[in-house]
């Protein structure tokens, strides 16, 4: 098996690290003073310059086999491994695994659980039913695949298609329209500690998404205390039933045109891909409050007290008003070959320096149409710089990796695309209230 490995910091113990895309957590690792070992499928060139690399091919029994010639480590996993919970059992009968298990993956991805968790609850889920049942034609309902990622897979649903494989490999959930949310948690023995709140972009045009796919976010900060309240609650419901450790994320859709409902869509029990955007906005490293908190299920008093520590962080992060950061990922509107680029070394003086991309591919490699080209960025006092920076960001990157087969766009028609910008800040900055008698804004008080 091919490895590389361009960084060496003997001081600092390993982290393995599994999944998609493993860059931004190796980053995180960084941070959090670990070296990288990753198990990736893309082996773009940033995540060569600082993490050991084991390539994830097709043939799995090639990559584990690897990795069960390791010594014992700590280990994570990010996207799309929530879908494979026979190799995290492989895996961690040789590395001790800090998140979620099988098990506590078969409670926090079955949609038909979360609905009976929070049926109670002021945010509730979003209803399902299982895949060929009959709805009515006057709501609209979505096909998901319950082993689905990054929203590939998702459609509207036929009210009369049913067929054995649909039925069992997906479910209906019915559509509710909003703005797509996302907030990041972490939880320990003792509590679940909300770590902030983002907007997701969601199958848009500006990065050549697909309908349904996640390309990206942007950090919402600071956030109303009323709102802090439903989602923490929210958040400790899902985390105490499931038996969630450390970092998880849960998507929301908020619909103000209806008395301002929030639905729970669905829970991501492991690091999420806009963790690095709260991790850079707060210069807090997170996933070493993540180790902190899975440790907490195991020695009570160090969790409680690097729960305390972790929030006072969080209150001291807030006050410090820091920039929006945002990030999309571009995918590819043709097949294109990767050129040669002067890709910035990393310096581990600057950790929490807010680069201009990332998951950048090694040169001369082919891109086919919907694959990811890279990550951009963009960063700003408000929302509106905040996107536009990461306007101009899709534009310039877009003319690198596809000058010959893309239509030059200017930064205000790709801005435009984002969200509809005015109804956004509205809601978040001037005067969104959560009921009809509550004047309380969006996220300020």
């Amino acid at each position: 098996m091919n490895k590389q490995n361009q960084t060496d910091f003997p001081e600092n113990p390993q982290l393995l690290i599994v999944g998609a895309s493993t860059r931004a957590a190796a980053f995180s690792a960084l941070r959090a003073g670990f070296r990288p070992v990753c198990v990736d499928q893309y082996a773009d060139s940033d995540l060569l310059e600082i993490a050991e690399v084991i390539p994830k091919t097709a043939v799995s029994s090639d990559w584990i086999e690897t990795l069960l010639q390791y010594p014992p480590l700590d280990w994570i996993y990010t996207g799309a491994m929530e879908n494979q919970p026979e190799f995290i059992g492989q895996i961690s009968q040789k590395h001790l695994l800090r998140g979620c298990d099988s098990n506590v993956l078969e409670r926090a991805r079955n949609p038909f659980l979360l609905e009976q968790i929070l049926s109670q609850s002021r945010i509730q889920a979003a209803p399902c039913l299982p895949a060929g049942s009959l709805f009515s034609e006057t709501e609209k309902w979505l096909s998901k695949p319950f082993k689905g990622a990054a929203g590939a897979g998702i459609q509207f649903a036929d009210s009369h298609a049913s067929t054995h494989s649909i039925q069992e490999n997906c479910y209906l959930q019915r559509y509710e329209p909003g703005i797509p949310l996302s907030a990041l948690f972490i939880s320990f023995q003792q509590a679940t500690v909300l770590v902030g709140v983002s907007l997701q972009f969601i199958g848009n045009s500006a990065f050549h998404a697909d309908p349904f796919q996640f390309c990206g976010g942007v950090t919402l900060s600071p956030v109303a205390s009323w709102l802090k309240e439903l989602l923490e609650e929210t958040g400790q419901t899902i985390s105490q039933h499931c038996q969630i450790q450390g970092i998880f994320g849960c998507d929301f859709l908020l619909n103000p045109e209806q008395e301002n409902e929030i639905w729970l869509n669905e829970v991501n029990p492991r690091y999420t891909a806009l963790t690095e955007l709260f991790e850079l906005q707060y210069c807090l490293p997170l996933l070493h409050w993540h180790l902190a908190a899975c440790r907490s299920f195991d020695d009570t008093q160090t969790g409680k007290n690097a729960l305390e520590q972790l929030q006072s962080e969080l209150v001291l992060s807030e006050k410090r008003r820091n920039p929006l950061i945002s990030k999309g990922i571009l995918y590819a509107a043709s097949k294109v070959k990767t050129p040669k680029i002067g890709w910035k070394s990393f310096s581990t003086d600057h950790l929490y320096q807010i680069p201009e991309s990332a998951d950048i591919p090694c040169s001369d490699t082919t891109i086919h149409p919907g694959s990811p080209i890279c990550t951009v960025y963009g960063v700003g006092e408000n929302l509106q710089s905040c996107l536009q920076s990461l306007a101009d960001r899709v534009v310039h990157y877009e003319q690198i990796f596809e000058q010959d087969s893309c239509r030059s766009r200017q930064r205000s028609e790709v801005f435009n695309t984002f969200v509809p910008i005015n109804k956004i800040e509205k809601l978040f900055f001037q005067g969104f209230s959560p009921s009809r008698n509550d004047s309380h804004s969006f996220l300020e008080d």
